[in-house]
């Protein structure tokens, strides 16, 4: 007897092929990194098992990428509605005790099993937000802010089953946080962390905080990426270097640069010591307020799968230099390479110091982002770096520094920055030097300007240059009908080799969208909504902020 065909009729029925468990939950993923949870959350009304699959995701991070400004929205008060639903009796019976109006409602799902991502001075934020809707003025003299917050994050942190993510931050409004190890099921919580997130300049008075990154080192060596807000010589900053030489094989350590505060040349000294137990496995380094010396970059050269290295506004106490000899023998193993410094500032990396990085990165060298370019550092890029393929130079130099771009044949990403108040990057007889530069192997070109370029000064660039771009980047500040026009008939005469057209995020649009509609027949791509994946500072974009921080400082 012949095997039944699939989908035949047997005893009045159809053999309906069914997707397997994991190709739904791979599918679902899918939506969720793209954060697409409108799409994410019609599928929880598919049947039990996708719905299953869904909530847990919906539910995996919902305290992430959290806005709060705007008095219509109430998403913090509605998830930790939901928290609330999800407490113990005894939890419950306690915040009615206080005086809360607490409504016993048996929820489907046991939301804070699923969490993987916390963020906690979100869920401070969210409960904020829950306490002001719901506690009129005697209330509030009469319950205790912190005893909300404390049944909420013992809870997350009893029931979650294991976190990947953890952002410390806290609210600075919360004087009284919650005290995180006397929590159960913290050691569990945190015992599978991926990535840890610290920010040193944290109000944290009572020292929960500290216990609890003192818990974490403890209970969790398995964490691939750190990020810090660095911030003088704290208590949080002194366990930093403890916390790098815990885990068993960090990938990342990335900094975030503070408002104030830096570490000082002694922690700064610690925290290159205790990279050396990763030099194995780390991979990118991103330091920001740090001090840089000799002994440091020696350190780094160890590092033996280094990709990414980034120097964002960090200091020295000396210029760093170090013999042509020992170039050879003494390198940074990395491809991508940027140094950033926002202020001409005696203590900031000198131009001196950055080339001696750059001369020890050349051997492997691929993409380099720097603010400042000398004759002697032209020289070094033409001369030593035979493999550069991206070169973004945020403090345009005197173009017959560059010329020899013209005549390279690795070059395929070009970023220039106008950044000053009286620069005169976009002008027009500038632009048709700038056209002139670029190589035939160009396939990106990136212009960035504080202010606005002129649709003459884009013609001139796009006419005089030979290269077939395929992508073209505009970060300015108004992008209306004429600059799209321009970019349109660049598009048709190169014969539709402009595949993709960036704008950037914040700048402001004012082109008919019908137009744009139209040209997506040259155009396929028009991304209005593009993020610059080089370090733009934001005291470079507004005068204003960067004279708030001088006063700061």
């Amino acid at each position: 007897m012949s095997p039944t065909p699939l989908g035949s009729r047997t005893k009045g029925k159809i053999d309906t092929p069914k997707l397997p468990s994991d190709c739904i939950e791979e599918i679902l993923k899918s939506l969720d990194k793209e954060n697409d949870r409108t799409s994410l959350y019609s599928w929880t009304l598919v049947n039990r098992s996708w719905c299953q699959v869904a909530i847990s995701l919906l539910w995996s991070h919902p305290f992430t990428n959290m806005r709060f400004e705007g008095n219509d929205n109430e998403k913090g008060y509605l998830l930790i509605r939901t928290y609330i639903s999800c407490l113990s009796e005894e939890a419950n019976q306690q915040l009615i005790n206080e005086g809360h109006n607490i409504k016993k409602i048996k929820t489907l799902f046991d939301y804070p099993t699923y969490l993987k991502e916390l963020h906690i001075g979100n869920v401070q934020a969210s409960i904020a937000q829950w306490w002001d809707k719901t506690t009129d003025y005697m209330l509030k003299h009469k319950a205790q802010f912190q005893t909300v917050e404390s049944l909420i994050l013992e809870m997350i942190f009893n029931k979650c089953n294991g976190l990947k993510k953890l952002d410390c931050e806290l609210q600075q409004f919360c004087y009284n946080n919650a005290d995180f190890v006397s929590f159960s099921g913290t050691q569990r919580a945190v015992s599978r962390l991926n990535e840890l997130r610290i920010d040193c300049s944290c109000v944290d008075h009572q020292g929960h905080l500290s216990n609890l990154l003192t818990t974490i080192i403890n209970n969790s060596q398995y964490i691939n990426h750190i990020i810090v807000t660095p911030f003088h010589d704290c208590p949080l900053a002194q366990q930093i270097p403890k916390l790098i030489e815990s885990q068993n094989s960090l990938t990342s350590f990335s900094m975030i640069s503070p408002l104030v505060g830096s570490f000082n040349p002694s922690r700064s000294a610690s925290i290159f010591s205790s990279l050396t137990s990763q030099t194995i496995s780390l991979t990118n380094l991103d330091f920001r307020r740090i001090y840089i010396d000799w002994n440091s970059l020696e350190i780094l050269t160890k590092c033996s799968n280094l990709k990414s290295l980034k120097f964002i506004n960090c200091y020295q106490e000396q210029d760093v230099s170090m013999p042509d000899s020992l170039y050879k023998s003494i390198q940074l193993m990395v491809n991508k390479l940027t140094l950033n410094n926002e202020k001409n500032n005696e203590t900031f990396l000198s131009e001196k110091t950055c080339t001696t990085i750059v001369m020890m990165s050349k051997n492997h060298l691929k993409e380099l982002a720097i603010d400042f370019f000398t004759p002697e550092l032209s020289q070094i890029i033409n001369t030593q770096i035979p493999n550069l393929t991206s070169l973004a130079i945020r403090t345009i130099p005197p173009l017959q520094l560059l010329n020899w771009i013209a005549c390279s044949t690795t070059l395929s990403h070009l970023s220039l920055s106008d950044v000053g108040i009286s620069s005169r990057l976009f002008s027009i007889t500038i632009c048709q030097q700038i056209g002139q530069l670029l190589p035939i192997n160009l396939l990106h070109l990136q212009l960035e300007s504080r202010y606005n370029i002129a649709p003459e000064s884009l013609t001139c660039i796009l006419e005089q240059s030979i290269a077939k771009l395929e992508i073209l980047s505009l970060d300015v500040e108004k992008f209306d009908d004429t600059l799209l026009e321009v970019i349109g008939d660049y598009a048709r005469d190169t014969g539709k080799y402009l595949k993709e057209l960036r704008i950037g995020k914040d700048t402001r649009i004012e082109f008919d969208s019908n137009l744009c509609k139209k040209l997506l027949c040259v155009i396929p791509s028009i991304n209005q909504n593009y993020e610059d994946p080089w370090p733009i500072l934001i005291e470079r974009r507004d005068p204003l902020w960067k004279n708030i921080l001088d006063i700061i400082e």
